[in-house]
């Protein structure tokens, strides 16, 4: 008999739909954010990054060359992480603390049935979404260039995969401050995140054993290009 299948299809097919529309209002209030300006500045600097980084690696000539290619992917990352990604977190942090466009989004949310606690969620994710994605597709696209011009194939099968999981932790990571400050002070968002960031990275210049952000993705990222070369 086949009406014992239809239970399990029917779970998955819920899931699908749950999953489907759990995109869609990541997507609207991602749309959202995309008016401003720290955004549109975020994914023109990208475009620049990218451009002069290629150009670069495009020149590059030499014996060296390999070492060369990686050594402008990851500084380009290094650039990507902290000016793009901290220029889509800012905006993000704006959007974030904007009242009147929070009100509207989430009313046409709860209209077409999502719950209040799916919104945070969406919230969060859209900005995550927002800063991975300015960050790791430039540096993907770099590391093509890279194989084009002298990078082992294998070099790019073990960074380019390595490169996703460090722009999303980078990702969720600065979208979880950007809520945090545009909670905290809805007025000033963007001074309290800049705060957040900068703030234990000065004093750790001079206390070293204190953590911070910005060391903590920059030792991750050296890990991942060390290996990354060891195996290219």
């Amino acid at each position: 008999m086949t009406v014992p299948l239809a239970e399990p299809r029917s779970a998955l097919s819920g899931f699908r739909l749950r999953l489907q529309r759990e995109r869609a209002l990541i997507a609207l209030f991602d749309l959202g954010r995309r008016r401003s300006a720290a955004l549109r500045l975020a994914t023109l600097y990208a475009f620049g990054v990218f451009v002069s980084y290629a150009v670069a690696i495009a020149l590059t000539r030499g014996e060296s060359r390999a070492s060369a290619i990686h050594g402008f992917v990851k500084a380009a990352l290094v650039s990507l992480s902290w000016v793009v990604g901290g220029l889509s977190a800012l905006g993000s942090a704006q959007a974030l603390a904007q009242q009147a466009e929070r009100d509207e989004l989430a009313a046409l949310a709860i209209q077409r049935g999502f719950q209040p606690s799916a919104l945070l969620r969406a919230r969060t994710w859209a900005a995550t979404v927002r800063v991975t994605r300015t960050v790791c597709i430039p540096a993907l696209l770099l590391i093509l260039v890279g194989v084009a011009r002298g990078g082992t194939l294998r070099w790019a099968l073990t960074v380019a995969p390595a490169v996703v999981v460090y722009a999303g932790a980078l990702g969720l990571a600065l979208a979880l401050l950007a809520h945090f400050s545009a909670e905290l002070s809805p007025r000033h968002p963007r001074a309290l995140l800049a705060v957040l960031v900068l703030g234990p990275l000065l004093l750790s210049l001079a206390y070293p054993s204190i953590p911070s952000l910005p060391r903590l993705f920059s030792g991750l990222l050296s890990r991942l290009f060390a290996a990354g070369a060891a195996l290219s």
